[in-house]
């Protein structure tokens, strides 16, 4: 039978009227967080009531994420150390085999030195507090002075970090005095390195020198007596011993030294070098 309008039109008010009726899901964001959260909720209560959840203890799990995070501390902590070490190694420059395990610790000469070595090591930080030390090696060529002070400074970059220059006097002479180093700036900063650095070695000073040239005792005088101001040590290695290296300094350079209150280690006797070659013939 053919509705009439009049019972369309009711109809469809009808419809209108109950979908009006009809609860409306809530979809504000406050309420789709909340739901959520509800739902996962019941989730985790339904696998934990199905006994495929795990329980977990509160403080277990802030005990091991601790632990794991102070892992990742100590790891970051030790490759920091290993790259400082070996960008101090690289600045010292010196011979890799001068370290204390490739000396003859059976020698009485040695052993010795090597004791009063270990002294200097561990009072380093106590004389960067009181002036600054120094430690005067010498004796005649291939007795193992310059492997002594290379194994001080090995030691001394390896477990207490400090920086350290290891230089032949010559060296530091062609770069300040004749030129290697032309640019003005770069030799100004290569001074302040040689003052301002842990730990200065210079070796071979006045080799084969009776009397150093003004100029060159001077600047070592003047950098003595800086170092000193900032309570930096120093290594000084040469074949003279303290009377003969009076004489080659002067008296300006040596009294700079003194003030250091330096520590005389004396390396005598044969060569400790190994052999290179038959040069007996």
């Amino acid at each position: 039978m053919k509705k009439t309008p009049e019972e369309i039109a009711a109809d469809l008010a009808d419809i209108a009227r109950r979908r009006r009726q009809r609860p409306q899901k809530d979809l504000s964001p406050d309420a789709v967080s909340q739901g959520q959260v509800h739902g996962l909720l019941a989730r985790i209560q339904r696998l934990r009531a199905d006994g495929r959840l795990p329980h977990y203890d509160y403080d277990t799990l802030k005990k091991h994420y601790e632990q794991q995070a102070n892992e990742e501390v100590r790891l970051a902590q030790a490759e920091a150390r290993q790259k400082r070490t070996e960008r101090l190694l690289a600045q010292a420059d010196m011979n890799p085999d001068w370290t204390f395990n490739n000396m003859d610790h059976r020698d009485p000469v040695l052993a010795h030195h090597i004791e009063t070595a270990h002294h200097f090591i561990n009072a380093f930080d106590h004389w960067e507090q009181k002036g600054g030390t120094a430690i005067l090696i010498y004796g005649s060529f291939g007795t193992g002075k310059s492997t002594l002070a290379g194994a001080i400074a090995h030691e001394l970059i390896q477990r207490h970090q400090k920086s350290v220059i290891f230089q032949q006097w010559a060296s530091v002479v062609d770069r300040l005095f004749f030129g290697v180093i032309e640019d003005q700036d770069s030799r100004n900063q290569y001074r302040r390195a040689l003052e301002e650095v842990d730990l200065l070695i210079l070796d071979e000073v006045a080799a084969n020198r009776s009397k150093l040239a003004e100029s060159q005792s001077s600047f070592l005088g003047h950098l003595l007596r800086r170092r000193r101001n900032l309570s930096k040590s120093v290594i000084i290695i040469t074949n003279h011993d303290p009377q003969a290296l009076h004489r080659a300094v002067g008296d300006f350079c040596y009294e700079a030294l003194k003030a250091f209150h330096p520590v005389d280690l004396a390396l005598n006797g044969p060569s400790r070098r190994p052999d290179i070659g038959d040069y007996r013939s």
